[in-house]
């Protein structure tokens, strides 16, 4: 098992302040991504991603007398890159996403967005942000609620920011949500 969230993250460098204009570009970003999610705006969410795009969410475990955040090191619940999740994207497309059929209603809270720069990188930034995905499906469903912590890489690519790498690590050891055919 290795140790899962830090504080700052490990190729991150100095805290970029709240007042600063970096941080304002890096949280607009991240709340209009969660827009397009929410409007199941797929095919412009894939043009937010860098194509070496690492999109992964590890196992979390829960250890006897462990305070700290765990993870399994070799265990994901997913681990894409930009073809995978084109290939989800497509699929969800078509009559065969039968996981998504009725859709759901999804609505993506952002929220605690800390901005770090990246050491001897000028074009890109660590954000740690904590997510609360509200999820409804169909009339007779109880609702689901996901909470995260994740941490993106985000690269610069000309006026905006793409995801380079994003690593989700869920508040739960036992995922209460039916499937995860949905995006974090």
């Amino acid at each position: 098992m290795t140790a899962g969230s830090q504080t700052t993250p490990a190729s991150a460098g100095a805290l970029v302040p709240f007042s600063d204009d970096l941080h304002h570009e890096v949280h607009q970003f991240l709340v209009e991504e969660a827009a397009i999610l929410d409007e199941r705006r797929y095919e412009d969410w894939l043009a937010l991603l860098t194509g070496d795009v690492v999109y992964r969410m590890p196992v979390r475990v829960t250890t006897p007398g462990e305070l700290g955040d765990t993870v399994l090191a070799d265990m994901d619940h997913f681990h894409e890159d930009r073809y995978s999740l084109g290939k989800r994207v497509e699929r969800l497309y078509t009559e065969h996403a039968w996981t998504e059929d009725p859709p759901s209603r999804v609505r993506h809270f952002v929220t605690n967005v800390r901005t770090f720069r990246v050491e001897d990188r000028d074009d890109e930034v660590i954000a740690k942000t904590y997510i609360l995905l509200f999820r409804s499906r169909g009339d007779v469903r109880e609702a689901e609620f996901v909470a995260a912590e994740r941490t993106d890489r985000l690269r610069r690519d000309g006026d905006s920011w793409k995801i380079a790498r994003r690593d989700i690590l869920v508040d739960e050891s036992v995922l209460r949500t039916q499937n995860l055919a949905i995006f974090l």
